[in-house]
């Protein structure tokens, strides 16, 4: 076994340690992703929509500040070429801490008035509760960067996986005891109060309180632009829960937002790969034009081939899913959850463009594509939502960001490296075709079943779904040489 999990650490050159740490990342998602989704099914039944909508009005409020306050300073120390930068961590540390506490003291005094804006008083509670996570995270140990910078994603696995345990674990446990909302706030904390001790046994050495003047501007001028795209950013992901909150109330917003949880499967399960990962790989190699191309479409195949059929798979399974394991009280979310599907796809597409922007130093085109998304979500969101209810809310979302961002960014992206958009059609468009024959299948299957919206028809559909797929892709391979083979060759080498 320590043999096994030796050849798996990651080691080598940049291919070799960023396949082997792009493993550890995955583990890290499918792990978390399998815990979560076991918390929000039993959950769902325990609390209902009520409930999950106070947490999400809960964790908008702890997203905003953290997001307006976000000054991209680890993402500076991973964008350096240089190994070590323990010269900046004393400084990363005590501003971490600082804005922890300042967002701790702000929350606490706004928390009355925000939960007066959203109609819902027993939100105040909740709102001075969950600002802690800010100043929890504050207190982590600032040397994890190196678990990102150096792609030691085996050690990032024991950090994010713990959390997510004591996360879960507290969560189900308060649930079945209290069955109220703050089975979910504590068990957020207990996470954070988790992740933050591991911090300290990965690496031992404290961090010093001190702010080098010289150091902090210099990270601080290059984090602007992350600073820039989190604001732009916030407002385009969570300005649809603060609008929900606001017009529709919390019990639509909980609605809304197990929609977007499971809508978003594709994109957080392989968003954060690309973004964890690649983020330091690029990084490595922003001085090789030719490397960077050819590792980017090779991360876009692998993105294409994992997110397509989840996305498809997610529009034609979200009627059976509810029906078999949330119930009828959650019939209400299946529309918004089958258009947010869309969303999640195009997110997971465009997540292997940001990291590479990043790396070659070119935050700012992030920045202003997310702000031509904010302006058309601000556009259509409101009379879609006022229209269509929370369906519309999804529609506003999808066609805000496939009018502007998504389109752009990959263009400005295969404009940077020099690369071919005939290229970048053939990679995306074949795992879509294939994933649309997958859909058609599986629906007419839906039809034929008659244990439909049961546990036992749901899972009939998704081995449906996979084997189809599955078929598809190897005909394409074999007939059109789309490239898996030797991609999974090359993988395999770099791991043995």
């Amino acid at each position: 076994m320590r043999s096994l999990l030796r050849r798996f650490i990651p080691s080598g050159a940049v291919g070799e340690r960023t396949v082997k740490s792009g493993l550890w990342m995955t583990g890290i998602n499918v792990s978390n992703r399998i815990l979560l989704m076991l918390m929000v099914v039993v959950l769902a039944g325990l609390l209902g929509p009520t409930e999950f909508g106070l947490m999400g009005l809960a964790l908008l409020t702890v997203t905003a500040m953290n997001q307006f306050t976000e000054l991209g300073l680890d993402a500076s120390l991973i964008q350096r070429e240089e190994e070590d930068v323990d010269a900046y961590l004393d400084t990363v540390w005590t501003i971490k801490l600082i804005r922890g506490i300042v967002l701790f003291a702000l929350a606490y005094v706004a928390a009355p008035y925000l939960a007066a804006f959203f109609n819902e008083p027993r939100a105040t509670d909740v709102f001075r509760v969950i600002a802690l996570s800010p100043l929890l995270v504050g207190l982590r140990n600032p040397r994890i960067v190196y678990l990102q910078k150096n792609l030691e994603f085996h050690k990032q696995f024991v950090y994010d996986v713990s959390g997510t345990l004591f996360h879960v674990g507290v969560a189900l446990a308060l649930g079945f005891i209290f069955g109220t909302v703050w089975a979910l706030v504590f068990g957020t904390l207990t996470g954070n109060v988790v992740r933050t001790l591991v911090s300290y046994l990965i690496d031992r050495r404290l961090p010093r309180l001190v702010i080098e003047r010289a150091r902090a501007i210099e990270m601080i001028r290059y984090g602007r632009w992350i600073t820039g795209s989190g604001i732009f950013m916030f407002f385009f992901a969570n300005g649809d829960d603060a609008f929900l909150g606001w017009f529709l109330g919390a019990t639509a917003l909980g609605f809304y937002q197990l929609a977007y949880q499971l809508a978003r499967t594709p994109s957080s399960e392989v968003t954060k790969v690309i973004s964890s990962v690649m983020f330091p790989a690029y990084s490595k190699l922003q001085g090789n034009l030719r490397a960077l191309r050819q590792t980017y479409f090779t991360v876009l195949k692998l993105t294409a081939v994992v997110s397509m059929p989840m996305a498809v798979g997610i529009i034609v399974v979200a009627g059976p899913f509810v029906h078999a394991f949330l119930g009828d009280e959650w019939i209400p979310a299946i529309p918004a959850l089958q258009i947010l599907a869309l969303w999640g796809l195009m997110l997971s597409i465009g997540a292997t463009s940001g990291p590479l922007l990043k790396a070659i130093g070119r935050p700012d085109y992030i920045t202003k594509v997310n702000v031509l998304k904010t302006v058309a979500l601000a556009i259509l969101i409101y009379p879609l939502t006022d229209a269509y209810g929370l369906a519309g809310t999804a529609a506003a979302v999808v066609l805000a960001g496939a009018l502007t961002s998504e389109p752009l960014i990959n263009y400005i992206v295969i404009r940077e490296i020099k690369g071919s958009f005939t290229q970048f059609f053939v990679t995306v468009g074949t795992p879509l075709t294939a994933s649309l024959v997958m859909g058609a299948a599986v629906l007419a299957t839906e039809s034929m079943l008659p244990v439909s919206g049961t546990a036992l028809g749901f899972a009939a559909l998704v081995v449906t779904g996979v084997v189809v797929y599955t078929a598809c892709m190897a005909a394409i391979e074999v007939t059109f040489d789309y490239g898996m083979r030797s991609l999974v060759r090359d993988i395999a080498a770099k791991i043995t």
